[in-house]
């Protein structure tokens, strides 16, 4: 009768829940999260109203059922778990995969939990049992017919029954890893029995070190499976865990645990499970920083020393001990790997010891007042046991005072070694912590890189089709929004800059040391990335289009390197040979070069023996070579004799009379007024005025224009802290 009246009530549920959904609400976020609310709310009464009688079980024929009713009934109350945390996550994601496991995972599991609710009940409460209260097996009722409604309400919203191969191998895989993290301390126990043999803290076994080695492979392999996720999709796998994995450890905190102060999760290790999940979902920062440097020591440190004795290999104790202390240890070193949260600097240290202290007296009070208590192990011998005699001794000096009819007793040596060292040691081990993420860094960067150049090579492959380039016509650079900023620093190398420079035209960039010319260039070309807004180069986006970008653009920087042991002809071959210039047309703009540059003595030679004017122009032809609508030059004239830089303006005035941009920044004022057709002035990150030279020259000398721009501008650079409070006052 009970799965006929779950049935009715999950109809009528359901009924409701969608019409709401679809009629009233229409199938708001918001409705669909307090849905979900109410429905945590539910689970959480239930799940806490009663201590389970699964702790009781032991193999498949202790349940009072048989055992075949027994397996499935455990193995679908232990999916339910799985399926109601992700129920209760699903409206805050929005991810194809989790609409595609409410119907196709979380539906079925709910109804077979439906169908073997008579067994679950009996295996949850205990048959006779008094925790089997009635009003405990209708709110159980309540909840399962609850969580089909709420499958119902999503099946109902999307009649997608069919989903791309991708969206259905993320399901799988995240199906998996549900299950897998939601995994009951029971399950083993009932499963197997009692399993030889004994797991006792006495003797190093390799089933202790098995269990260690865990907590470093686990965070590993979940690194690596989430770390090219989106952020969404990380956010939801670690909010997920730290839920799942919380509700397991809670089979040893039951309602009347939190009736006695003595019975809290006090300890580092364990109140780690409850903080974990309010700092993810919350955004606790300083809560999850003394977590981060806390309690993770605490859980390493009961790993090497669990607190239990002669314990069988499966039982609950045991599984649920080692699920605490896993997550306990590592959910905050990989929340920060994964980028939840920022990596802590001293700062967040020395907060987090500061709280520390208070928490560490307050646990020195509470275990001196109830005397049964041993938070910390702190009044114990425990620890002490295993450091030796001189621990020993230390923590036999005591010393007590009384509150009225209460004797607190403390051990002082100890109990302030045991801070100071607590302390200590933490600091070391955030070094440690340090020391990893750059590593991952410096990996990640590789990957990366090699990820990028692979997909530079394929698009590279693309832009040729019969020897031809696949160009725009258009020719023009585009700046829009560009934005940078390097590393953490709360500077703006150049904010919001916007500049357009069409085909025939040779361009000035102006600005004093420091001003952000060369941070422009250098992302124009690619060198180093872009922290906002765009570059377009001849139609072609730099970050998201580079090598077709790069191919418009020949760059001269303003330090140049070369391979000296070439020479001079072989050089500019190899640069040919990059941008797969035709035999035909590299010997004709080689030719023209070396007679410009009058080179014709010394091309065959090795570049090492060149002045380092001859090496300009060398540099200069491999910018040239390939014949770019682009050319950017960074100081280039700098070191060269009068004649040469006749020669460079040579070629760029030629370069711009056939349509293409010559792109050029130097110090040198009279240069720039007599070749460039328009200037723009930076200084401090900024584009400051925009001028052809001819509107110049009506009112001023061009030196005496810059020299007047970049002293009576009050423009500063910019602080990201000054962007945000703008952005926030409009």
């Amino acid at each position: 009768m009970r799965q006929l009246y779950i049935l009715v009530g999950a109809v009528v549920a359901g009924a409701l829940l969608v019409s709401l959904d679809r009629y009233v609400f229409k199938g708001k976020t918001g409705w669909r999260k307090t849905v979900a609310l109410v429905f945590a709310l539910a689970f959480g009464v239930r799940y806490f109203s009663y201590n389970d009688a699964f702790k009781e079980i032991i193999g498949l024929s202790g349940g009072g059922l048989s055992p075949v009713l027994t397996f499935f009934s455990t193995l679908f109350i232990w999916f339910y778990y799985a399926c109601a945390v992700m129920l209760i996550l699903v409206p805050f994601y929005k991810m194809d995969f989790l609409r595609l496991l409410t119907k196709y995972f979380a539906l079925p599991v709910i109804l077979i939990n439906i169908v073997l609710v008579n067994a679950n009940t009996t295996l949850l409460f205990g048959e006779g049992n008094a925790n089997a209260s009635i009003i405990t097996v209708i709110l159980y009722m309540v909840e399962l017919g609850f969580a089909t409604a709420i499958c119902a309400m999503y099946v109902f919203s999307d009649f997608r029954w069919r989903y791309d191969k991708k969206t259905v191998k993320a399901s799988i895989v995240a199906a998996l890893l549900m299950v897998a993290f939601s995994l009951q301390g029971y399950v083993f126990q009932v499963f197997f029995g009692n399993a030889n043999p004994l797991f006792s803290v006495d003797d190093f076994t390799p089933y202790h070190r098995i269990f260690i080695y865990g907590g470093f492979i686990i965070p590993f392999l979940l690194y690596l499976l989430l770390h090219r996720r989106d952020e969404q999709t990380i956010n939801f796998a670690l909010v997920f865990i730290s839920l799942a994995t919380m509700i397991s450890v809670c089979l040893r905190y039951k309602w009347d645990v939190w009736i006695d102060l003595r019975l809290w999760p006090l300890h580092l290790c364990n109140t780690a499970m409850f903080v974990i999940p309010f700092c993810l979902i919350l955004k606790l920062k300083r809560l999850f920083y003394f977590t981060y440097f806390i309690n993770i020591l605490g859980a390493f440190l009961a790993m090497i020393m669990p607190n239990y004795s002669d314990v069988n290999l499966t039982s609950w104790e045991l599984v649920v001990f080692w699920i605490n202390h896993y997550c306990a240890f590592f959910m905050p070193i990989l929340l920060v790997a994964l980028k939840q949260f920022e990596r802590p600097k001293i700062k967040q240290f020395i907060y987090s010891m500061i709280a520390f202290c208070v928490y560490f007296v307050a646990i020195l009070f509470i275990n001196a007042y109830f005397k049964d208590t041993d938070f910390f192990f702190l009044n114990s011998d425990f620890i002490p046991d295993k450091l030796g005699t001189w621990a020993e001794n230390m923590f036999n000096f005591s010393t007590s005072f009384n509150i009225g009819d209460v004797t607190l007793v403390f051990h002082p040596i100890y109990q302030a070694a045991f801070f100071l060292v607590y302390v200590a040691v933490a600091m070391g081990m955030w070094f440690i912590y340090e020391i990893g993420y750059s590593t991952a860094d410096l990996y990640n960067d590789m990957f990366e890189r090699l990820r990028k150049r692979k997909i530079n090579i394929a698009e590279y492959a693309k832009t040729s089709v019969n020897g031809e380039k696949m160009d725009n016509n258009e020719i023009y650079l585009e700046l829009r929004h560009f934005t940078k900023q390097y590393g953490s620093s709360k500077e703006y190398a150049v904010f919001d800059a916007n500049l357009r420079v069409d085909g025939g035209t040779i361009f000035g960039f102006l600005g004093p040391n420091g001003a952000g010319k060369s941070t422009i260039i250098k992302s124009i070309v690619g060198i180093q990335p872009i922290t906002g807004g765009h570059i377009t180069v001849c139609g072609f986006d730099c970050e998201s289009d580079p090598v077709n970008a790069k191919r418009q653009i020949g760059y001269v920087p303003d330090h140049y390197a070369l391979y000296e042991k070439l020479s001079g002809r072989e050089y500019i071959n190899y640069i040919a040979d990059i941008y797969d210039v035709s035999e035909s047309d590299r010997a004709e703009r080689i030719d023209g070069m070396v007679e410009l540059f009058e080179l014709s003595d010394s091309f065959d030679s090795a570049i090492k023996t060149y002045s380092h004017g001859m090496k300009q122009k060398i540099a200069i032809m491999a910018a040239l070579v390939h014949d770019p609508k682009v050319w950017i030059l960074d100081e280039p004239l700098t070191g060269l004799d009068p004649n040469s830089i006749y020669q460079v303006k040579e070629c760029m005035k030629n370069h711009a009379k056939k349509g293409n941009i010559v792109f050029f920044s130097s110090h040198i004022i009279d240069v720039v007024e007599r070749i460039c057709d328009e200037i723009v002035i930076i200084k401090k990150g900024n584009l400051l005025e925009r001028k052809t030279v001819a509107e110049v020259e009506k009112v001023c000398p061009l030196e005496d224009y810059y020299m007047k721009v970049i002293s009576d501008t009050e423009a500063s650079r910019v602080l990201i802290g000054d962007v945000k409070k703008t952005e926030a006052k409009n």
